[in-house]
């Protein structure tokens, strides 16, 4: 068995990683995408949560607590909010 150097040992590492990156699918990618970002915001708290969404975009922690709160026109100002950033790619 040969033995790798620590450079050696990281060049294979990114090695197998491209040869898998290689091999997914979009939706494979993305699912594992989504695997990770729901691992990295599961460990926050309710106020870390809204500072990270707010980071993201100053209205969307609002208009994301009214739907999951099922709030009267909430899945109609989402959509509407989803439209707008749309049109601003």
């Amino acid at each position: 068995m040969t033995t790798l150097n620590k450079d050696q040992l990281q060049d294979l590492r990114e090695e197998f990683i491209e040869f898998k990156i290689n091999e997914m699918t979009s939706e494979d990618m993305a699912s594992y995408i989504r695997d990770i970002m729901i691992h990295d915001v599961n460990v926050l708290n309710k106020e870390e949560l809204e500072y990270e969404i707010n980071s993201y975009d100053d209205n969307l922690y609002e208009i994301l607590e009214d739907y999951v709160t099922d709030t009267v026109g909430s899945y109609t100002a989402l959509q509407e909010f989803i439209h707008d950033r749309r049109e601003q790619w």
